[in-house]
């Protein structure tokens, strides 16, 4: 019965249209110092938090170890120009699509610039070279541009310990096929003094009912992983590639590794079909749930209805929709979860209005 549902019910999702596939806003990145340094990575907490269907928020504490007398170091950070369905030219001076761009070190806020450059020889002797972009012969506006950013500034290390927090944010890139996806540019720390981090710790909050994948790519499989609250984690092979995909009710995954020299980037991706081929699951995440063809039979109307329950961990007494709901890779069932409307998401509620 489950089989001739999928086949027949809506399952299909429809594609949001992009010019260019899609919308790549911007890249993660570490703090790089723009000179060499034996100023070494002791510890790293970095934490990325997607706010709503919004933007992630990413906030990293650094401990480093400066092993000789104080010394001022130019450190950097590398932003990727936006490109795809959007317009890659800077707002304000700053990278369009990141915002709250802060710099905390030894309990002091830095101040920063941001120079535009063309490729990775835009240092020379620790200072470094911007574009002028009214005279530059490459492309500065439009879906692709020849240039990205670098928030750079003066850091003071004294001997021994010194403590950087910085944050900002940016907007949550995606497209076709694509619910969402964001990259972090993890080697780039492998440029400080002892090319590793002695001590590095990955946190990833999506949110509440989020499926997603990592890419195996700095890590071995789900087994380097823990997942805090409620959740699951299983290896998939998504487009050829090794990923670990993750089903986060409730929660976040965490990634702890000592002596930390990563070989790759982390690429998280939220997919909703396969080369254009719709999936067999229903959304776990409400925010997608829009998207989903209208309903043609009674039976596929009652599973509309009772999704938000079954994201919860319900177990149906109904027979077909108790099979439906096992069928979805991301159904967690939970004896205990009693249904109430009132607790349910906004956008929850009127999708059960809608179908009532």
């Amino acid at each position: 019965m489950n089989k001739i549902v999928l086949a027949g019910v809506y399952t299909f999702l429809q594609l949001t249209s992009f010019a260019n596939d899609g919308a790549f806003f911007a890249k993660g990145n570490q703090l790089i110092p723009i000179s060499e340094s034996e100023i070494s990575v002791k510890k790293e907490i970095l934490t990325l938090k997607k706010i709503k269907h919004d933007y992630i928020e990413v906030s990293v504490y650094y401990e480093f170890f400066n092993p000789n007398e104080d010394k001022s170091l130019i450190v950097g950070f590398e932003a990727f120009s936006p490109m795809g369905d959007v317009n890659g030219a800077p707002k304000n001076g700053l990278h369009p699509y990141m915002s709250d761009f802060t710099v905390d070190m030894n309990n002091t806020i830095l101040k920063y610039d941001v120079s535009y450059v063309h490729d990775s020889l835009y240092s020379q002797e620790g200072k470094i070279e911007s574009l002028d972009l009214d005279t530059f012969e490459g492309r500065t506006h439009g879906n692709y541009v020849d240039f990205y950013y670098v928030y750079h500034f003066k850091a003071n290390f004294k001997k021994g310990i010194n403590i950087i927090k910085h944050t900002y944010k940016y907007d949550l890139s995606g497209g076709i096929c694509y619910n969402y996806n964001f990259e972090y540019v993890l080697t780039a720390a492998n440029r400080w003094g002892n090319n590793q981090i002695d001590d590095f710790t990955l946190i990833i909050d999506p949110g509440e009912f989020e499926s997603f994948n990592v890419e195996n790519s700095f890590f071995k499989d789900s087994s380097d992983w823990i997942v805090t609250g409620i959740g699951t984690a299983e290896s998939t092979i998504v487009e050829n590639r090794a990923f670990t995909t993750f089903h986060i009710q409730k929660g976040n995954i965490i990634f702890h590794s000592k002596n930390f020299r990563p070989s790759g980037e982390l690429y998280v991706n939220s997919l909703y079909c396969d080369h254009g081929t719709p999936t067999n699951d229903l959304p776990f995440s409400y925010y997608v749930q829009n998207g989903l063809f209208e309903p043609t039979t009674d039976f596929s109307r009652k599973i509309f209805k009772n999704l938000p329950f079954a994201r919860r961990g319900y177990i149906f007494k109904n027979r077909e929709l108790k099979e439906y709901f096992e069928g979805m890779s991301w159904y967690i069932p939970n004896p205990n979860y009693v249904p109430n409307v009132s607790e349910l998401h906004t956008l929850e509620k009127e999708w059960i209005e809608k179908y009532r």
